[in-house]
């Protein structure tokens, strides 16, 4: 299974670049926040507890059962900073080496005003999303927002580009590894 993982920080595109894979190149699309309001229909608060234990699990079982059934490819997002993380990453890049899921880890790093002016769109305030200018602001000035190092890793700057145009960048880069 090819894996393209879509990760950045809040806002940056990723679930609209997935949408685009999805409905432009055949990709199944798994979204981070279905393991999130999964945990959140049992947790009293977003990381609580083992909350971050139980959703990666969540996310690790379902791609491995993706993988068994044959879903060619697959994209999936995931709002990762790479310092704040660095052992959770780690964890999942020796879990899909060990499934045998090529993954293509990919960045999105729009500008700060992009993020800052996308983070209070309609679609992210009715759902788990930072949809709070102020917080998001706040976010951004204390982590840094780093891509994942990987031999198939590719950063894309989408202040400017559509998501289909994205997508295409991405599947022009899968198709010359």
């Amino acid at each position: 299974m090819q894996l393209v993982w879509l990760h950045g920080p809040p806002a940056a595109g990723k679930l609209t670049v997935a949408k685009a894979l999805q409905r432009n190149h055949n990709f199944k699309l798994f979204h981070n926040h279905l393991a999130v309001d999964l945990s959140m229909a049992i947790y009293d608060a977003f990381g609580d507890k083992d909350f971050h234990h139980f959703t990666n699990s969540i996310r690790r079982q379902t791609l491995s059962k993706a993988n068994e059934l044959g879903v060619a490819r697959m994209v999936m997002t995931f709002m990762t900073c790479a310092q704040e993380d660095e052992k959770e990453i780690r964890r999942y890049l020796d879990f899909f080496e060990s499934e045998g899921i090529e993954v293509y880890p990919v960045q999105l790093h729009p500008r700060h005003d992009v993020l800052l002016s996308r983070s209070v769109s309609v679609e992210r305030q009715q759902s788990h999303k930072i949809s709070c200018r102020d917080h998001l602001s706040e976010l951004l000035s204390e982590w840094q927002f780093l891509p994942i190092e990987h031999k198939n890793a590719l950063q894309i700057d989408n202040s400017e580009q559509s998501p289909e145009d994205v997508a295409r960048q991405i599947i022009a880069d899968l198709l010359t590894r």
